[in-house]
């Protein structure tokens, strides 16, 4: 009898896994955070932070060659900055200050150099600017159930204290989205991409969501051990 139901058992765990296969949308993303602090800084010690415009470079068309509907910049600038504003302890710019901001000093909003990031930071009376670059942003090919080219997001950020313009922390994220067929170890990756193959903006919203976690925990604790300590 024990036996049998261990054989039961087996069989159950093995359609299991074939039905999970066998879902052309049972893709999952698979991701890595490389992130290191730069300079010591206190706990608490930046509260005011601008997220600046990206750069990008060459990746304002897909591989037909036709324009993509956004610059890949812009589209990981707005995904970083509402992951930022979708936590607490510190206050993001408004991004319409901020393209004003850029305006007055420079006649355009576009990616700073390091110097001109810090001048509009001391414009904007933060302590801190967020600036990056996207190196990777393959669109996805095909549709959301069947794509001949899953899409990749590959972007870096720095963090610059504005007081002397020193980088204080810098993060990059790579986003290959991944079959689970491929990888079932995946499989958390693909409840977040909802069971279908994502658009690169999407991974971009996932990366900005893990890169902007992984910067609050540095500046001010991981969130779990501060919450238990208020309880």
């Amino acid at each position: 009898m024990r036996g049998r139901v261990r054989a039961v058992e087996r069989v159950g765990m093995a359609i299991a896994g074939a039905a999970l296969l066998a879902l052309a949308g049972c893709t999952g993303v698979q991701g890595s955070v490389a992130a290191r602090p730069l300079t010591p800084i206190a706990k608490g010690e930046i509260r005011r932070i601008a997220v600046l415009p990206f750069t990008t470079a060459g990746l304002e068309r897909d591989d037909s060659g036709e324009p993509l509907p956004e610059p890949p910049g812009d589209t990981v600038t707005q995904a970083v900055s509402a992951a930022m504003r979708a936590r607490g302890d510190w206050q993001v710019a408004d991004d319409l200050t901020v393209g004003e901001a850029m305006r007055r000093a420079y006649g355009e909003v576009r990616a700073p150099t390091p110097s001109e990031a810090q001048n509009v930071g001391k414009l904007l009376q933060v302590d801190a600017v967020l600036r990056g670059d996207v190196r990777v942003f393959d669109e996805r090919i095909g549709s959301e159930l069947a794509a001949k080219r899953p899409a990749q997001v590959i972007f870096g950020v720095e963090l610059m204290r504005v007081s002397d313009g020193q980088p204080i922390w810098q993060g990059q994220y790579a986003e290959q989205q991944q079959a689970l067929s491929e990888n079932l170890w995946n499989l958390p990756g693909f409840v977040k991409a909802g069971g279908t193959w994502v658009r690169a903006g999407e991974l971009a919203q996932i990366g900005a969501d893990r890169v902007v976690g992984t910067l609050h925990d540095t500046l001010y604790g991981p969130t779990e051990r501060r919450n238990k300590r208020r309880r």
